[in-house]
């Protein structure tokens, strides 16, 4: 090869230095082509992902870091070049041009190195998203009772309200209940004593005076419970009070394809108000009859069960119908899933089961509808 003067002459290709030997040729191109593959595809990356991101701080160090191993990659490719071309002027400049790079790169880094120290590390940043998302849940829950706290202070308005008018309502009811027991009371002595007896009618009458009379006990149950008065608390028989109940809503049932059935396994007698857990019974039974009615016209079934503990009576009213709707508080006043109920019935008998000292649970059970549950202070058993 001819030698040229000047700069950027033609010089002795760097090959001669290997003595053209295949193997050490080879080696040392194939290794540069390996750096230089490497070395363009690193920053085309880097420049990849800061396009990408916004977020990442300290931007011009990645370009000017990008920059130096692009210059690297050039000055491999030009090794290359020169084991056949001897242009190491070029070269030489390029090799400049990596130099001024790096040290660009080192002057602008060595500065940073404080706060690129301080930068938290990903498990620090873990927690701390960590304990943000706790704050963030703490205060969410704190919002949620606060706006349910809000809801019940304005419910309380309303049922001290409708305790007002229970208790005005229920002193006003006693008086006609009273004219009736006395008017069915007087019937039943004449129909007795009347020449023309007739049993169907004494019957009739005998019922009435008894509903009279339960409808009596249920007012003075509900105004003191209103009043917060003290309860009459005796041992009840649940058997039997389970078997009055049922006969109360059995109608009710018919009238909608729905039979109700007991299961009483106990002979336990609890210590409660017969009156106020009677009502209990009642409304939850009622509900479910209503549950099963407002699904479908092909009726179903109720079913209320007593079991026993060494220190409880458990009881349970199941119903077949759809179930309970999922984020609904069904214990809520005035809350109701039912065309123009009040929605105090379960939250009346919340309030009743829980001055017994129990919880009402209401949950759906797979397959069968809802389930209503509480339970009882065991009293005597016989």
């Amino acid at each position: 090869m001819t030698m040229q003067d000047g700069f950027f002459g033609a010089f002795m290709p760097h090959g001669m230095c290997y003595v053209w030997r295949p193997d050490i040729l080879g080696l040392h191109v194939a290794s540069d082509i390996v750096i230089v593959l490497a070395y363009f595809s690193i920053p085309i990356a880097l420049y990849y992902f800061l396009k990408q991101r916004n977020d990442v701080p300290f931007k011009p160090v990645w370009y000017m870091f990008s920059t130096f191993i692009f210059a690297c990659g050039l000055t491999h490719a030009m090794s290359i070049w020169v084991v056949w071309n001897g242009h190491y002027g070029v070269h030489g400049l390029l090799k400049a041009f990596t130099a001024l790079a790096s040290l660009g790169t080192a002057l602008m880094l060595y500065p940073l190195m404080p706060k690129l120290i301080a930068l938290r590390s990903p498990s620090e940043l873990e927690q701390s998203n960590a304990a943000l998302q706790s704050e963030i849940e703490t205060r969410e829950k704190h919002e949620m009772e606060t706006s349910r706290l809000q809801t019940e202070l304005a419910h309380i308005g309303r049922v001290s309200t409708m305790g007002e008018m229970g208790t005005g309502l229920a002193h006003e009811l006693n008086q006609p209940l009273m004219a009736i027991s006395q008017c069915s009371d007087t019937a039943l002595l004449i129909a007795n004593e009347s020449n023309e007896y007739d049993e169907a009618l004494v019957e009739c009458l005998e019922d009435i005076q008894t509903e009279t009379q339960r409808a009596g006990e249920i007012i003075r149950a509900l105004r003191q419970f209103v009043n917060k008065e003290t309860s009459n608390r005796l041992p009840v028989d649940i058997r039997s009070l389970v078997e009055q109940v049922v006969k109360l809503v059995k109608a009710e049932g018919l009238m909608h394809n729905v039979s109700i059935e007991s299961n009483v396994s106990t002979y336990a007698r609890p210590i409660v108000d017969r009156v106020q857990i009677a009502q209990v019974l009642v409304n939850l039974l009622r509900n479910g009859v209503q549950a099963i009615a407002n699904k479908s016209s092909t009726g179903g079934t109720v079913t209320i069960g007593v079991s026993q503990s060494h220190s409880h009576t458990s009881i349970y009213v199941d119903d077949t119908g759809p179930g309970l709707a999922p984020g609904l508080d069904f214990f809520d006043p005035f809350t109701s899933t039912k065309a123009g109920g009040m929605g105090m019935g379960l939250s009346i008998s919340r309030s009743i089961v829980e001055s017994h000292g129990g919880e009402l649970i209401a949950e759906n059970v797979e397959g069968s509808g809802a389930r209503f549950s509480f339970r009882l202070p065991l009293g005597v058993v016989t």
